[in-house]
């Protein structure tokens, strides 16, 4: 058939877990998601996942910080399975989001 393309470009997936907290209670999440992500061959897997985060904190003030891991669970086995950790105040590692 002319005019309809055929080529598909390959997609993959990623699963997260997507922990948020408030300032006032840090040991605790206010709570806790599963994010599946999409993307094409070349895209910068924790690029997307810092611009979904960084949606999250613009659309609730609330929450003070997200900690994103990949694992089995909800809560990580060890600190090595967190790949991205933002935060409204300053620590070492951390990136900044701007009020």
């Amino acid at each position: 058939m002319k005019g309809f393309s055929t080529t598909k470009h390959k997609t993959y997936s990623s699963t997260y877990w997507v922990a948020c907290y408030t300032k006032d209670n840090e040991d605790e999440p206010l709570g806790i998601h599963k994010k599946v992500l999409s993307y094409k061959p070349g895209q910068d897997k924790e690029l997307l996942m810092l611009s979904y985060c960084n949606s999250i904190m613009k659309i609730n003030q609330n929450i003070w910080e997200i900690l994103v891991h990949q694992g089995p669970g909800d809560t990580p086995d060890s600190g090595d399975q967190i790949v991205l950790r933002l935060s409204r105040g300053e620590f070492n590692g951390s990136t900044q989001i701007k009020n």
